[in-house]
């Protein structure tokens, strides 16, 4: 069987979970999504649509991280599913800092350098052959160059993953061009992937 890392853009694949499948006026939390969960659920999804299986043996999972200074809370939840989540062997995270404005906290905090973090890590993976395939769980057309840079490299083979109705990545843009297999996945995906547990 082929090997896979999954990579995840998290903030992007949970905001787009909680818009297609949660609960109208439900808090953004209860459509938290467990990294490890998600990728069992996308593999077996994968595998049933296309002919070539795999195995995902590593989960890369990228966001911003609170800080302690300006919001506890967050902060000691982040710590917390990152040491949940990490529980799977395959999942690993990388984390940079939030940035807060001069108006923090009527202005939000936001998210600085993750999609370059992940793009920078997405165009290694391939170039150092790190699996056989790599699928990236995001619809960010940030990342779309990466996805193109990934996919001209000799030997690599570059996936998309995400939700149903929600739009996707896609070589489009170049008329004739290759195609780029994204996986649909469905609400019972969703409810697969979702973290069970409540971080106070």
């Amino acid at each position: 069987m082929k090997t896979a890392h999954l990579f995840i853009d998290y903030q992007n694949l949970h905001l787009s979970a909680h818009d297609r499948f949660g609960t109208l006026g439900a808090a953004v939390h209860q459509s938290l999504i467990h990294p490890g969960l998600f990728a069992t659920a996308l593999e077996k999804r994968r595998n049933e649509l296309v002919y070539e299986a795999v195995r995902i043996e590593k989960v890369h999972v990228f966001r911003g991280m609170p800080s302690n200074q300006n919001e506890t809370v967050p902060a000691s939840r982040n710590k917390a599913q990152k040491a949940e989540w990490t529980r799977d062997p395959r999942v690993v995270l990388y984390e940079r800092p939030l940035r807060y404005p001069r108006a923090w906290p009527a202005e939000p905090a936001r998210e600085k350098g993750v999609d370059v973090m992940l793009a920078i890590t997405f165009i290694r993976a391939a170039m150092e052959k790190w699996a056989d395939y790599l699928i990236l769980a995001s619809r960010d057309t940030d990342l779309l160059p990466a996805l193109e840079i990934a996919h001209t490299i000799d030997g690599a083979h570059v996936e998309v993953a995400g939700w149903h109705g929600d739009s996707r990545l896609s070589f489009s843009g170049v008329k004739g061009g290759p195609r780029l297999w994204g996986t649909r996945l469905e609400e019972a995906e969703f409810k697969a992937s979702k973290d069970p547990r409540r971080y106070a």
